[in-house]
């Protein structure tokens, strides 16, 4: 029989990784969306930026995540993180965002662990208004 882990074990791991108290935020980038193959082996906000640009558009800042919530599914055999929709308010006019890096806070980019990168079906062009970023949600399996 193969290695199998639990719906339970998954949740233990992914839990005291992120949980509620882990400050656990995003950034927007801009300049270039790096390979799959790339993202995979990143293990910092430094590494992700060595290959983009940041967002840099008066009013954009990092955001804290709000909502961040785990939940084990025995149904389907998955846990998914999730977070609410973060919104950047008053970002001026002129930037397409092309995506986004999910990352648990550091001292520096250097130390800040990279946890995920999204890339949405469709840019973002800031036009002076608020952005409300997609809702983050995770999906893992044990297989």
């Amino acid at each position: 029989m193969a290695f199998t882990m639990t719906n339970r074990g998954l949740f233990y791991l992914m839990n005291n990784a992120i949980s509620a108290s882990t400050d656990f935020r995003c950034l927007v980038f801009k300049t270039t969306t790096p390979s799959v193959a790339a993202i995979r082996d990143y293990n910092f906000v430094s590494d992700l930026l060595a290959a983009t640009t940041e967002a840099a558009a008066s009013g954009y800042s990092r955001v804290d995540l709000a909502g961040v919530a785990i939940a084990e599914n025995d149904s389907p055999d998955t846990v998914t993180l999730t977070a609410t929709a973060p919104t950047i308010t008053s970002v001026a006019a002129g930037e397409t965002w092309l995506g986004i890096g999910y990352y648990i806070e550091g001292a520096s980019d250097a130390a800040r662990t990279l946890i995920a990168v999204d890339v949405p079906a469709s840019s973002v062009t800031t036009d002076g208004n608020n952005v409300e970023l997609p809702a983050l949600s995770i999906t893992v399996t044990g297989s």
